[in-house]
């Protein structure tokens, strides 16, 4: 067997059990569910009122569906629905409030389900 030949045959063997390390790690670990956190990322003026955009963000594994959000400022309330969250990932959303005063509302993640 030549120099090049055994290299090849070390490098193929080398990634060979890499992948089987990766794969036995995920066939054998429990993904983490779905954690959701929400932030207020910006408030901006509308012509009714006020859009509060916000970032979801899922610290887990598994991805989050029907997501429902609410947004209150005061007495008015707003809410909207995101259609999933990915694992380790974020969406955004917007909610609309129709005061005149600029919104700094408490934010909080009503639910959601497993898709």
């Amino acid at each position: 067997m030549s120099r090049v030949q055994a290299c090849c045959a070390v490098a193929g063997a080398i990634v060979l059990l890499g992948a089987v390390a990766v794969l036995a790690s995920a066939a054998f670990s429990k993904p983490l569910p779905a954690n959701l956190t929400i932030r207020n990322d910006d408030v901006r003026a509308s012509a009714g009122g006020w859009v509060v955009d916000v970032v979801v963000v899922n610290e887990g594994d598994l991805a989050a569906a029907a997501v429902d959000i609410e947004g209150q400022f005061g007495d008015e309330r707003s809410n909207v629905s995101l259609d999933y969250v990915p694992g380790k990932g974020e969406k955004r959303a917007s909610l609309v409030f129709s005061g005149a005063q600029k919104p700094e509302p408490r934010l909080r993640v009503l639910g959601w389900s497993e898709p």
